[in-house]
């Protein structure tokens, strides 16, 4: 089977880097990988928990930060993202964006960020446990609209439910940028589904979603990190899956429902 990251786990991390924004110490290649596939154009008052990642390599300190994942804001401190978007990384590297329609330039409010806190069970290998949270080092200037904080959901995503995903991710599998924020639709994919799918590679921390059979709208390259909600709430985390909206192969998300004790203890613990 063709993965999305490969079929060895060498390739998995390699292919990943190219589909949902894995961080790669090529500024020229990181800071231009996105938008959503099939999707719309969107304003970010509707999405004011969006962010863009920005990064600088340490191995081009002339480059500006760059746009390489999404995130949704879960606090004035706090920024929750995909585990495998930092990885292997230090604060300094980064800046939040938050307020803009916009994955490049300076729109919006840019904030540093003070500390990384990946899972512990993260694992680059299979993707379990795909989830970080950014503690900023100055507060987000929260106003309810196109900067405010987005509820974690209340219970586990339901096979057929309509969800959102936005960010600034490919056009298509392999395709050029778009700079204004995107949204698509997708509902959910049952655990067995997905998981005859991707020939059981699908936990308990991960679900799925898009459209089995069908295709054509997902999240790609450089979406990693962002927000995938149900009813207005944090459902997900955009973390991999094979090619982009391909018919056999839904995407896959960090699931917050499982997640959500890790979540809130990390919060708790570092305000």
């Amino acid at each position: 089977m063709t993965m999305r990251y490969g079929a060895s786990l060498f390739g998995l991390v390699a292919f990943v880097a190219l589909v949902h924004g894995l961080p790669v110490e090529n500024p020229a290649a990181a800071g231009d990988n996105s938008r959503i596939v099939g999707g719309n154009t969107t304003d970010i008052g509707a999405h004011g928990y969006q962010i863009s990642l920005r990064k600088k390599s340490l191995f081009y300190p002339q480059d500006d930060f760059g746009h390489i994942c999404g995130g949704a804001i879960l606090s004035e401190n706090h920024v929750v993202t995909a585990a495998h978007c930092i990885i292997a990384t230090v604060p300094s590297q980064f800046k939040v964006v938050a307020g803009s329609n916009l994955h490049i330039g300076n729109d919006g409010v840019m904030v540093p960020v003070k500390e990384i806190l990946m899972h512990e069970n993260y694992n680059p290998e299979t993707y379990n446990n795909d989830i970080a949270i950014l503690v900023l080092a100055t507060p987000l200037p929260l106003n309810g609209f196109t900067i405010r904080p987005i509820e974690l959901i209340d219970d586990a995503p339901v096979a057929g439910i309509q969800t959102t995903i936005t960010g600034w991710g490919a056009l298509w599998e392999g395709g050029p940028s778009h700079h204004f924020l995107q949204e698509v639709k997708v509902p959910v994919v049952s655990h067995e589904d997905c998981n005859v799918d991707y020939e059981g590679m699908i936990t308990d921390k991960m679900f799925c979603a898009g459209l089995r059979g069908v295709g054509g709208k997902d999240a790609c390259q450089g979406d990693s990190g962002g927000p995938l909600t149900i009813r207005n709430k944090l459902a997900g985390v955009v973390s991999w899956g094979a090619g982009c909206a391909r018919p056999e192969y839904p995407g896959v998300y960090a699931n917050v429902w499982t997640l959500k004790p890790w979540i809130l203890e990390k919060m708790a613990l570092n305000v």
